[in-house]
């Protein structure tokens, strides 16, 4: 019977409960790394497996056993909480065992091997942590914005109903079940609010989202989970924590839901993204007793969505604050992700598509923040309005897999019709001369048989680069030629390399001259034969 307690808690049939630890044992094979599914400061987590399910056991390091009045009081603090935005508590385990340690010659000395272990529904949908993405790709809006109402439903239940303060919220500690719906766990640092604030002298938190006041103080109160998901609200928004144009995170959010086939209340969506930037930031505010209570923040959402049932007629603030942000004036890059096929010792290509849909003209720049020799023809230009301009992007032949993760920066801005290919510089996208510059990332990852590759890239490997002329790249930025007519011409000549930088922000010494990483006859006649156009209008 002992052996079934737990299907019968995971099924509801029985109330959480004392767990024996040969069962927890049992059921994540003696803890084995196979089972392991998480790592904290405290605890590890491994994945208990049931007939009927399986489980989460936190299992607390022997380093930070806590004494019994402190564990207890924890437990007590799960077995009351019941939430749909909480992950549910099913039992714990408080095992002592003596064992005997043999010392010098036949003597031996007793200890206590004490074992405190806490066990949780099992989420197999991951954490908040592996879904934070910008505004172009990832979650949905609806999707984020869901996420976001039920972090703060689950928090109110904490703050407000049970009186207990998490302390060491972070997008790690949320879980995801199958529908999206977000879970709290991780209740290794919470409190019961016996006074407003309470002082922590051991502190053991997230640099990020821990708020400054229990930082450097070890201050604790409600207000310092505000802050942490203050920091989380803005990550949702925006895949950052923080943010320096609002009217940008609109922008790309507007590019994004023009592209997309499901139809919403345009002016609904921008409302909440302008609602949860501004609770974002006001939880972030230094000085606690500018953070709002999560019972504040929920009050605010509630009168917020009472405007979706007047949002055709709405009133005149909102126009006013939206109607600067009706239209789509991005420059459309596909794909976000470019992919390049692995072969030993053979070149790779990929190509991205830039597309103009609005009435200017559009310049871009593209740079890499990746070591790797990439030829990127052209690596600047303009595209005309209501166009299409193809991007050719190739790496030679490689040794080894690259590492996964480099990055290409795609910036672009509106220009005036007749500017010339030399007057594309970094200052052209100086956001501050007050022009409208958006900076895209498009992650690069590489494929071998099917597989992405993560294998490390010794940067001794790397071949010897080529340039191409500016004169070859003035001639790019023609819509009617191609790198073939490019090396008839012989405006492809080798120069010398510029020094390389791993930080995009940082300007190019010399605007002259574009990385050219393979013997000229080949990568152009590979260009021709995979790339046959370069631009096209859009109908």
């Amino acid at each position: 019977m002992e052996n079934h307690v737990l299907e019968h808690i995971l099924d509801g049939r029985e109330e959480p409960s004392n767990l024996p630890f040969a069962l927890l044992k049992k059921i994540t094979n003696s803890f084995s790394e196979e089972r392991e599914i998480g790592q904290g400061g405290f605890a590890t987590v491994y994945k208990g497996v049931l007939p009927n399910g399986n489980v989460a056991i936190k299992r607390i390091k022997n380093g930070y056993t806590i004494d019994e009045k402190l564990f207890y009081r924890e437990v007590n603090s799960l077995l009351n909480v019941n939430h749909q935005n909480i992950v549910r508590f099913l039992g714990f385990c408080a095992n002592t065992e003596q064992t005997a340690i043999k010392i010098e010659g036949s003597k031996h000395i007793y200890a206590e091997i004490r074992e405190r272990l806490l066990c949780f529904e099992y989420i197999g949908n991951g954490s908040l942590q592996k879904y934070i993405a910008d505004e172009l790709r990832g979650l949905e809006w609806t999707t984020r914005y869901q996420i976001i109402k039920g972090i703060c439903k689950g928090l109110h239940y904490l703050h407000k109903e049970k009186h207990i303060f998490h302390m060491d919220l972070k997008p790690d500690n949320i879980l995801l079940d199958s529908f999206m719906v977000p879970k709290i766990t991780d209740f290794g640092l919470s409190r019961f609010d016996d006074k407003s604030q309470t002082m922590c002298a051991n502190r053991c938190a997230t640099l990020g989202y821990c708020a400054p006041e229990y930082l450097h103080a070890g201050r604790m109160s409600f207000k310092s989970d505000m802050y942490s998901l203050g920091v989380m609200i803005m990550e949702l928004v925006t895949g950052q924590k923080g943010i320096s144009d609002n009217n940008s995170v609109l922008r790309r959010w507007r590019h994004r839901w023009n592209k997309s086939a499901k139809k919403m209340s345009l002016l609904y969506q921008q409302i909440q993204v302008i609602k949860c930037i501004k609770i974002g930031l006001l939880c972030q505010e230094h000085d606690p007793c500018k953070r709002p209570f999560i019972w504040d923040v929920i009050r605010d959402i509630n009168e917020m969505e009472s405007i979706y049932g007047q949002i055709r007629k709405p009133n005149e603030s909102s126009v006013g604050q939206i109607s600067s942000y009706t239209k789509d004036d991005m420059l459309g890059i596909e794909p976000l992700e470019l992919h390049f096929t692995f072969e030993l010792n053979e070149q790779m290509s990929s190509s991205l598509q830039l597309t103009n849909w609005t009435d200017f003209y559009m310049a871009f720049n593209i740079q890499t923040t990746s070591p790797l020799p990439y030829c990127t023809l052209p690596n600047k230009g303009i595209v005309l309005p209501r166009s299409k301009r193809s991007i050719y992007i190739t790496l030679p032949p490689q040794e080894k897999i690259p590492q996964y993760g480099n990055e290409f920066i795609v910036q672009s801005t509106k220009v005036n019709n007749g500017l010339n290919i030399e007057d594309i510089n970094n200052q052209l996208f100086n956001r501050q001369t007050g022009k409208v510059v958006d900076e895209v990332i498009v992650d690069v990852v590489f494929d071998a048989q099917g597989v992405v590759s993560k294998e490390n890239y010794h940067l001794d490997d790397l071949p010897k680069r080529q340039m191409f002329s500016c004169g070859a790249e003035k001639r790019l930025h023609d819509l009617t030629e191609t790198p073939l007519t490019l090396l008839k011409d012989g405006l492809l000549q080798p120069c010398h390399p510029l020094p390389h930088s791993n930080n995009h922000n940082k300007k190019a010494k010399s605007s002259q001259h574009r990385s050219f990483n393979t013997p000229g006859m080949a990568l152009l006649l590979h260009l021709k034969a995979v790339f046959p156009n370069i631009d096209h209008k859009v109908n």
